[in-house]
């Protein structure tokens, strides 16, 4: 590895820190449509900077932005990123302003500063190190960013499906990964599918008053109860066939999550729990943590929600759902099973809005690329830890047939992705950007 390359990371982490700030300023809220447009402009004059080829590819949604270096390598890398965060809210839980960037205790903090603009800077910066130095890049690479992320990839499968050979590499970094509560780096080679339901009911044509609940329907009330149908009291879904074809791990899998010590102290001390469902430990735990599907209500809305008392008899209540779904899951299959569920439980009055979802995906964990990183983590870190999957989602599955896939980053255990104070450590952002121009190296030598 030419030293050049590694001192521009270091010279230049002020100068990489301004570029993360000024990302994390544009408030790209994907769940609101907004700043995508002028996001992924940024983006791609970011990548343009660092020396690459660029195109912005319109969508029926956020645009995606590619970027490419072709040198007529052996090997080809690719990296995929998203623009888009989380909404910041609730807003008055954030110790600064979400948006305007700020560093504290050797932290930055801003939404999107871990999910997933700190690992989209620090990829740009890695091969901005080597054009700037004037050092040749080993391999090709290509860049993919899209903007629809934290809202299921909707319109991603379709510029897929438009750029099939684009998606072709020999290997990909994935959008986030980091530290673990223990210090030890994290790599994750698979995440599950997911898909999201908004479940509408109205029982009256209008709010009326409460005293008129002795004889008239509630709507919050009626929810509950459905959704009550949904789990029994150990958390076991009642959905008819819902856990049918799912994919036990594998014994390769075993053999490496056996060697992981999960820190379940350190989760339940984060979280504040006392236990986990149903009191699981040990390998219950482990493979409820890597292969238990979910059904989570992530939000409940009806009624009076204001200071003080407001006597009412609501007339509509809504709930969002997402399910998490594990190899051998197919979305369209589980929302046919739940919709038949209400349905056969006589909550068919009860309206369902669907949201795109996709499938699980996995990189087998005996597949050479992940030895490549191993090696380039071994340059900059003391070890790392490597998950077979993530109990998170993302649209992985897309690559499963093109390029194999491991996800590491700059965050860590305490980054509060999706909740407010969300931020990365300085010396993670540094240091991850060292790994990633190792990993260029190395994948060189592969």
């Amino acid at each position: 590895m030419n030293e050049t390359v590694t001192n521009f990371i270091v010279d230049t982490i002020d100068d990489s820190i301004e570029a993360l700030k000024k990302l994390c300023r544009i408030p790209s809220v994907a769940a609101k449509g907004e700043g995508l447009e002028e996001t992924a402009e940024l983006v791609e004059k970011m990548l343009e900077d660092a020396g690459l080829e660029t195109e912005v590819h319109e969508t029926s949604g956020a645009p995606v932005v590619t970027g490419w270096i072709d040198f007529g390598a052996k090997r080809t890398l690719l990296f995929y990123n998203h623009y888009d965060v989380q909404p910041a809210e609730p807003l008055d839980l954030w110790d600064s302003p979400p948006f305007e960037p700020d560093i504290r205790d050797g932290r930055i903090y801003g939404r999107g500063v871990a999910d997933n603009k700190g690992d989209t800077i620090s990829r740009i910066w890695a091969l901005k190190a080597f054009i700037e130095s004037g050092t040749e890049i080993p391999v090709n690479v290509k860049c993919i960013v899209e903007g629809e992320e934290e809202i299921g990839s909707l319109h991603f499968p379709k510029f897929v499906e438009k750029n099939q050979d684009f998606m072709k590499a020999d290997g990909g970094i994935w959008e986030f990964g980091g530290e673990g509560y223990d210090g030890v780096q994290e790599a994750w080679l698979g995440l599950k599918g997911i898909f999201y339901v908004q479940l509408e009911i109205e029982t009256l044509a209008r709010d009326v008053h409460s005293s008129m609940g002795c004889v008239l329907p509630s709507a919050p009330q009626r929810l509950a109860e459905a959704l009550s149908s949904i789990k029994d009291e150990e958390h076991r879904i009642l959905i008819d066939g819902f856990y049918d074809g799912i994919k036990p791990l594998t014994e390769a899998e075993w053999a490496a999550i056996d060697k992981i010590d999960l820190r379940e102290a350190d989760i339940k001390k984060n979280y504040g729990v006392d236990e986990f469902l149903n009191g699981m430990t040990g390998r219950d735990f482990k493979e409820a943590y890597y292969n238990a599907p979910t059904c989570t209500i992530c939000g409940l809305t009806s009624g009076y929600q204001g200071d003080g008392s407001m006597t009412v008899l609501p007339a509509k209540a809504s709930a969002k759902i997402d399910f998490r779904l594990v190899e051998g899951m197919n979305p369209e299959d589980i929302k046919k099973k739940f919709r038949r569920h209400f349905d056969d439980g006589g909550y068919s009055d009860i309206k369902f809005l669907w949201y795109e979802g996709y499938p699980a995906g996995k990189t087998p964990i005996d597949h050479p690329f992940v030895d490549v990183v191993r090696r380039a983590n071994a340059k900059v870190f003391d070890d790392l830890k490597v998950h077979p999957t993530s109990p998170g989602s993302g649209p992985l599955y897309i690559f499963k047939d093109h390029v194999p896939m491991v996800s590491i980053g700059v965050s860590d255990y305490d980054s509060k992705g999706h909740s407010p104070n969300e931020s990365i450590k300085i010396e993670n952002f540094r240091k991850g950007m060292l790994r990633l121009v190792h990993l260029i190296d190395e994948m060189g030598r592969w």
